[in-house]
């Protein structure tokens, strides 16, 4: 049986997934995940799966490496100029831990400003990543993201959240 991790130590992880999301360190992202680790934002509140209805992003390891590849290539035309974020993590709670693999799920909130072309986007709602012990870390088997306002107007998203 394992041991239930300290919020602290969750924070800190969730805290470093952002700094490496708003400071484009794309390749330390990317590593976080499980090999066939998912990044999810449903289209609709308590949508129940990404398999079975139309999400605003469903991405396992092959999309996110085409994403990246566009993020990294210094002639991305949608990128132009190059968009900012900063992402804000707060209210981390410890879900669900499991004693024999050591899985955690954790809920928070977050913030996100997205800054390109002289114009301010804020994203917010719930973020859930589920966790996987890795040395003295976690990996991340899913990341779940809902966003407070999914059902409606949404401006072209550039970044992850």
């Amino acid at each position: 049986m394992m041991e239930q991790p300290d919020v602290r130590i969750l924070e800190r992880f969730l805290f470093h997934e952002a700094r490496l999301l708003d400071e484009k360190r794309w390749d330390e992202w990317e590593a976080l995940f499980v090999e066939d680790g998912e990044y999810w934002v449903p289209a609709s509140r308590n949508q129940p799966d990404p398999h079975t209805h139309v999400s605003i992003m469903y991405e396992k390891s092959l999309l996110r490496a085409v994403r990246l590849k566009r993020y990294r290539h210094p002639n991305a035309m949608s990128l132009q100029p190059e968009p900012h974020s900063v992402h804000c993590i707060s209210n981390v709670m410890l879900d669900s831990f499991d004693d024999d693999s050591g899985v955690c799920i954790t809920n928070a909130r977050f913030v996100m400003l997205e800054y390109r072309r002289n114009n301010t986007n804020i994203h917010g709602g719930a973020v859930t990543h589920t966790l996987e012990p890795h040395g003295e870390s976690y990996l991340i088997r899913r990341k779940k993201i809902e966003l407070v306002n999914c059902d409606g107007e949404l401006d072209n998203i550039q970044l992850y959240f």
